[in-house]
């Protein structure tokens, strides 16, 4: 018999993309599930579809809550589920049928703590492979399943220099033990990615199946998009880098990359918002300036890359808008979904910052 999956699904304001979420967790190809379905109370059209399927199939369970976060959300799923393992689907995503078998395979075969697969990025009009995307390739670990496995160490180095997964919570399985004595940080915007780094940590062998299984829908009012999140994003950042370097010395160039390429982030999501300005963004540019000899020598750092550092520092006001010109041409071809949601008037009445 295999292990016990608890499959917790993180529920408001997502009516309109609900049925196909619960749907997909619905024809998983592994049977032994259980499926902790948490809504925010007062959303009555998500709770009634959660309802539904909970009368017609017994593998799922409603649990209706205050709506206080995603992460008040996540910790109430795990004080009710039951599984050896656990993963996480937001409501307004979808998977793949074999997803949860696919992860369990390869967590069972190889021991391993923490199980992840690739994804897609889902508009209403196309669908994109993450690993196409960004022209990622199977890496040198993996076998002839196209599993790799990773110490932690180089589990690490992926996130870091962006080769594959990242900080994300919902494209991997759990042993449950790693929640022993973790639970997410509520009323936060920005949670998610410490918590993943302390499990990932806290792992002690993961495997990575690149196969994409996992669709995250790229929606233009997601509670991802409030305008400061990305600012929260970087501080989070610079306190798992700090660690990371105390921890594994030799990571010490590929943080000091990658905090250089998330202020450069930061940078375009202000000149996307209209907020920039060499004063509103001095900090992330003098971050850029004082870690730039490093993203420039370094070998893993791609050349478009170099050259944004280069008009970021040089040129701001080429940047914004070759920034501005690429995202109008990209929303000319991906229709992003909308949930009619404002997220930012959400978060301040639930009080989270």
């Amino acid at each position: 018999m295999n292990p016990k999956i608890s499959v917790i699904v993180i529920i408001y304001r997502v009516g309109k993309f609900l049925p196909k979420c619960l749907e997909s967790i619905a024809a998983q190809t592994c049977d032994d599930i259980e499926v902790i379905c948490v809504v925010g109370k007062g959303d009555r059209l998500c709770e009634e579809i959660s309802r539904e399927y909970e009368r017609k199939d017994p593998r799922f369970r409603v649990i209706v809550s205050e709506p206080r976060g995603t992460a008040n959300a996540r910790n109430t799923g795990l004080k009710y589920s039951s599984g050896e393992y656990i993963a996480f689907v937001d409501g307004d995503d979808f998977i793949e049928p074999d997803m949860l078998e696919t992860m369990l395979k390869g967590a069972v075969r190889y021991q391993a703590d923490i199980s992840a697969v690739g994804k897609f990025y889902a508009y209403e009009n196309c669908t994109e492979d993450d690993n196409a995307i960004n022209g990622y390739s199977f890496g040198k670990r993996a076998d002839e399943a196209g599993t790799e496995l990773l110490c932690t160490e180089d589990a690490l180095k992926t996130v870091l220099y962006g080769t594959g997964f990242f900080l994300h919570i919902w494209d991997k399985l759990y042993r449950r033990e790693l929640f022993d004595d973790i639970r997410f940080d509520e009323g936060k915007k920005v949670e998610d990615r410490e918590i993943s780094y302390r499990l990932l940590i806290k792992a002690k062998r993961m495997v990575y199946d690149r196969s994409p299984k996992y669709y995250f829908r790229d929606s233009s009012d997601s509670g991802s998009r409030v305008e400061d999140n990305l600012a929260r994003s970087y501080e989070a950042n610079e306190a798992i880098c700090a660690d990371i370097v105390k921890r594994f010395p030799s990571l010490s160039e590929a943080c000091e990359v990658f905090l250089a390429c998330e202020a450069m982030s930061v940078i375009q999501n202000s000149m996307l918002y209209g907020s920039f300005s060499a004063a509103h963004d001095r900090k992330y540019l003098d971050i850029v300036r004082a870690k730039a000899g490093t993203l420039f020598k370094n070998g893993f750092v791609s050349r478009p890359v170099k050259l944004k550092a280069v008009l970021c520092l040089f040129c701001p006001g080429m940047l914004k808008r070759l920034t501005l010109s690429r995202r109008k041409s990209f929303l000319k071809s991906h229709r992003q979904f909308c949930a009619g949601n404002d997220w930012q008037e959400i978060f301040k009445g639930q009080g989270i910052e």
